[in-house]
Parts: structure tokens; C-alpha cells; sequence
């Protein structure tokens, strides 16, 4: 089974810029900005890596790998999810995170792609709060591809059993959408 890493980099980031701050996929965190944290353990994965973005974006299309933007014209979730299941159609299945959760581990990633290959569709579960990633089998495609909005993939978990993953890792539940939230991960 083929699966691809779909990572949503298309948002405004208007909460983090509403809180003092720039891009929140482009703020500093250890060093590096917060969507280099997320792409490097996805691609650590062995798994392909897409990161869907805006057109004008340059400052995040520096930092996803060459052949890996998938351009997106909206940044609603359910647009963005929708253009990158569309850009990658020729996969099995699809592990759905955000850019802005840099502390989702390597291990995690690989447990929900394991879980995907049992189940058609896999969740990251961490003390009963539902998390990221989100697998998808290819039976999704059509609903995933038909996507628009900002209403994201709920429409779709709901429509079917979905198997949760325990996991521990904080990192699944754990992302930044202000300045406060990122100072509050760095003291992690």
C-alpha cells in the first residue's frame, strides 16, 4: 500500500500574526521555523511528503522539498485537503496532518500509516483526545477530493467507523496557532 504525508501549510495564520507574531509556519522554534520541525519528521518517515501551500507563499515553498508544493488557491482545510488528495491520486492511502504540529513524532506518524493498512480509516488518539495524523484508504478519495471550505475532513470521519490509535505522544494533540501557544511549547 502506497501511502502519501499530506501536510497543510495553507493558512493565513491569522490568529498567531493577531498575536504580535509572523507566519506562524515560518516562526522560530529551537532554531528552526515550526513547519521545518513538521517536515522533517515526516520525511524521516521513509514516506512520500507533500505540503499543501498558497501560491504566494515563497517563504514556505523554501522550505518544502523540490516536486513536493502542492499549490492550493483557497486556504480553507477542506480546499487544501482536497487539492493534495487530488495532486496525489495515484496513492492508497493518505496520512493528513497540519504544519503547524512540529512536535508530532516520526513513531507516531508510522503507527497511524501501520494502522491504515488494517483499517480504512485510522486516527491518532492521544489520553481519549483525537489527534493528528488521520489515515484515509482510498475509498475516501472521492469525499476527501470533493472537499471545500474550512470545514476540513469531519464530514468524512464521521461518515464511517474510524479506528483510533492510542498513542502517547503529545505531539499528535499539540499545535501552534499563537504566539502564546508557542512560547507555551517551548517551556516543553
Amino acid at each position: 500500500m502506497r501511502i502519501a504525508i499530506l501536510v497543510m501549510a495553507a493558512g493565513f495564520s491569522r490568529r498567531f500574526k493577531a498575536s504580535g507574531g509572523e507566519h506562524k509556519l515560518l516562526a522560530s522554534l529551537n532554531g528552526k521555523p515550526v513547519l521545518q520541525h513538521t517536515l522533517d519528521h515526516a520525511v524521516a518517515t521513509g514516506l512520500d511528503v507533500f505540503a499543501v501551500t498558497r501560491p504566494e507563499d515563497m517563504a514556505i515553498h523554501a522550505l518544502i522539498p523540490a516536486g513536493r508544493a502542492v499549490i492550493c488557491r483557497s486556504a480553507g482545510i477542506g480546499d487544501s485537503i482536497a487539492a493534495g488528495v487530488s495532486a496525489t491520486a495515484e496513492y492508497d492511502g493518505w496520512l493528513i496532518t497540519l504544519g503547524d504540529m512540529p512536535f508530532l513524532s516520526v513513531e507516531s506518524l508510522l503507527a497511524v500509516a501501520d494502522a491504515l493498512h488494517r483499517a480504512p480509516l485510522v486516527r491518532a488518539e492521544v489520553e481519549g483526545v483525537p489527534g493528528h495524523p488521520v489515515g484515509f484508504q482510498r475509498a475516501f478519495f472521492s469525499a476527501l477530493a470533493s472537499l471545500s471550505g474550512d470545514s476540513g475532513a469531519r464530514a468524512v470521519l464521521n461518515s464511517a467507523p474510524c479506528q483510533a490509535v492510542m498513542l502517547a505522544d503529545k505531539g499528535c494533540v499539540l499545535d501552534i496557532d499563537t504566539r502564546s501557544d508557542l512560547q507555551r511549547c517551548l517551556a516543553l
